[in-house]
């Protein structure tokens, strides 16, 4: 079991630059409405 008094690190700089890596090529996601099919247009898809 993980030790519950251990500190997570949550939000820390690494953690932020390696979303920011991730998501450089860009984010695949569910357009279910047509308001989000049109939102989805709208900022390039």
């Amino acid at each position: 079991m993980s030790d519950p008094t251990a500190q997570r690190e949550v939000g820390t700089p690494r953690v932020k630059r390696g979303m920011a890596q991730m998501l450089k090529g860009g984010v695949i996601m569910d357009v279910v409405t047509p308001d989000q099919a049109k939102i989805a247009e709208d900022a390039g898809a």
